[in-house]
């Protein structure tokens, strides 16, 4: 029954996908009332990413460099996190003048880090860290 339900689900999914994608293609193909500049006066998207060379990811949404990841925890981890979080971007963004983002420079300086810790570790000591918690 399960699997009759993850299949609607999947179908529904990829009907609704194509509907959207339906409607970006009839949208763009229509002139917009409020947009008065000509097609060939405006800058492509793939124009700009030839301007770049690849270092200016600043430009680039995270959104589309990385992969979203949520997870869910305890309120005390979460306010240690945002505490830490806050006094690293003062720091960094005072001594580099340069913007430190959570997204794309904190958290996966957080993961990277906190793996690198629990890298070997066995599970005795996993149970040990947990403990701990």
């Amino acid at each position: 029954m399960s699997d009759d339900r993850s299949e609607r689900l999947r179908q529904r999914r990829k009907r609704s996908k194509g509907k959207a994608q339906d409607s970006e293609r009839s949208d763009s193909d229509k002139p917009s009332k409020l947009d008065k500049t000509s097609e060939s006066e405006k800058p492509s998207k793939l124009s700009k990413l030839d301007e770049t060379d690849g270092s200016d990811k600043q430009n680039e949404s995270v959104k589309e460099e990385q992969v979203g990841t949520y997870m869910y925890l305890p309120k005390s981890q979460k306010k240690d996190l945002e505490r830490v979080y806050n006094i690293l971007k003062a720091e960094y963004e005072y001594e580099y003048d340069e913007e430190f983002e959570k997204n794309r420079s904190f958290y996966p300086l957080v993961v990277e880090h906190g793996l690198d810790s629990l890298d070997g570790l066995d599970a005795s000591e996993v149970k040990e860290r947990l403990d701990g918690l």
